[in-house]
């Protein structure tokens, strides 16, 4: 039973590769389940019906949670180099192990909480619980092949853009909350096999976007996904959602796009405003130009 909170926590130095977010209650969020059965009808970009969309990307047809890694080239379930040899592990998080559990928590609260009450989100060790073990949950474990000690995990749900505003609003996305590496396994590439094997899940399921919630205390969030290709601070996209809360400044967005209709079209629209600059410049030249001398 996954369901309680963990009780007498050993700990565990943790540490991350990416840092995604946590700590406010998703109790009530958009989450992959809920927004698997509403019937409220969403639009969104180039994906069609959200709710075929994710439904698909959650289950199997006789409804079994699908794995993710099982669409997916084999030898991302294993990472050997740089000295590494790690196996690579998907779990739902209702069926996840109480003990795996417990120590993905304490990886968690040993590296984010101080810097969850820095920032102002907070830290919620209940609800921390409660996010990883949810049935909406999905995770990625990486364990030592030998001894099967976790040193890391991936902990992410399967929803829309507006799960960080607990609304059913955007575009379906592979939402990640936790991404965490013991210190000794970091700048090894952990963490950009964890990304790279999420986005392509995400391209997968046929979702829109690969997203992260980043704590504004982060120090090593940001400059870890700004350097990976395709990533960019998306906070400005998703405060313009209709129940985005202004005044929260305590967490910043980070997305990808892997939707190839929403990349063509951005890059289209991109060449259209550097045209129209290009004109605009070569009118006010031709405005500031002297007029030619009377015959």
């Amino acid at each position: 039973d996954n369901s309680d909170t963990p009780d007498e926590m050993s700990k565990v130095t943790g540490g991350c590769g990416g840092k995604s977010k946590g700590g406010k209650s998703r109790s009530k969020g958009v989450g992959s389940d809920v927004a698997a059965v509403r019937t409220v009808k969403l639009s969104t970009s180039a994906n069609g019906d959200v709710v075929s969309t994710l439904r698909r990307a959650l289950r199997n047809d006789d409804g079994t949670d699908r794995d993710l890694l099982n669409d997916l080239p084999a030898g991302l379930r294993a990472l050997k180099r740089s000295g590494l040899d790690l196996v690579i592990e998907f779990h739902s998080g209702k069926k996840l192990n109480r003990a795996d559990a417990k120590v993905c928590l304490a990886i968690c609260r040993e590296e984010l909480q101080e810097e969850y009450e820095v920032s102002g989100y907070g830290w919620d060790e209940e609800d921390k619980w409660g996010e990883l073990t949810s049935s909406e949950s999905r995770l990625l474990l990486f364990r030592e092949a030998v001894g099967r000690r976790i040193v890391g995990y991936a902990s992410f749900r399967l929803t829309l853009q507006g799960e960080c505003w607990n609304c059913m609003e955007g575009s379906p996305c592979l939402f990640v909350y936790d991404l965490l590496v013991l210190p000794e396994y970091r700048r090894k590439g952990v963490g950009k096999q964890a990304l790279l094997t999420l986005e392509m899940a995400a391209r997968k399921a046929r979702l829109a976007y690969v997203c992260a919630l980043v704590t504004s205390a982060s120090a090593l969030g940001p400059p870890f996904l700004s350097a990976i290709k395709g990533w960019r601070d998306d906070t400005a996209a998703v405060l313009q959602m209709d129940a985005a809360d202004p005044d929260d400044d305590s967490f910043r967005v980070y997305a990808k796009c892997v939707d190839t209709s929403i990349l063509q079209a951005e890059q289209q629209s991109q060449s259209v405003q550097a045209y129209a600059r290009q004109l605009a410049a070569q009118l006010a030249a031709a405005s500031a130009a002297p007029p030619p001398p009377l015959p």
